[in-house]
């Protein structure tokens, strides 16, 4: 039986902006994905929303001052259920990826735990900031690994609200360029 090629595999890039940083306690207020192709790394489909918070008491008031949340900016927020269902199913088998993707999928796995939610995702994770590194150090002096950092280096400006589609679209951009080498080689020729 001939082995499946990983690269079959779509690519699930992720954003969540949430009420704090613990997700036992916070929640994520605004999520993101862009599905692109795993062989071409094009764009197959994206999916954004603003989630209802159901315990906006618990919130920190810094991360909502990040993410710009107000409840006029979320007056027409959807039911978390709904949001995780749609994420869920976006791209099934599809392999997770983001900037800082630990926290992302930490905060998404709760959320489909509470809402009773099973996704059917790939258990392999794709660190953007991981990837990039080796670009970076060889690009010289950088500040740090945050998106907001990184993302100028490449050419990407970002506003200083945090919008789910716009870091992950961010992170999205910077994987592709990060990843220049043609993605139908087969072989590195070892």
């Amino acid at each position: 039986m001939k082995a499946k090629d990983f690269r079959d595999k779509n690519l699930v890039f992720v954003d969540v902006e949430t009420t704090g940083l613990s997700p036992d306690i916070h929640e994520i207020i605004e999520v993101a994905a862009i599905v692109a192709d795993g062989r071409t790394f094009s764009e197959v489909k994206s999916y954004s929303c603003k989630i209802k918070p159901e315990h906006i008491e618990r919130a920190e008031k810094e991360a909502l001052k990040i993410n710009g949340y107000s409840p006029e900016e979320w007056r027409e927020a959807i039911p978390a259920k709904e949001a995780f269902n749609k994420v869920a199913n976006i791209s099934p088998n599809g392999v997770i990826a983001g900037w800082n993707v630990a926290f992302d999928w930490e905060f998404l796995e709760h959320a489909f735990t509470r809402e009773g939610i099973i996704h059917k995702f790939d258990y392999h994770k794709i660190d953007v900031p991981s990837i990039t590194y080796a670009q970076l150090f060889k690009m010289g002096r950088f500040a740090s690994l945050s998106l907001r950092s990184v993302a100028p280096l490449f050419g990407i400006k970002l506003p200083s609200i945090h919008s789910a589609m716009e870091d992950v679209r961010a992170t999205y951009e910077i994987f592709k360029k990060v990843l220049e080498a043609d993605p139908r080689q087969e072989s590195l020729g070892v």
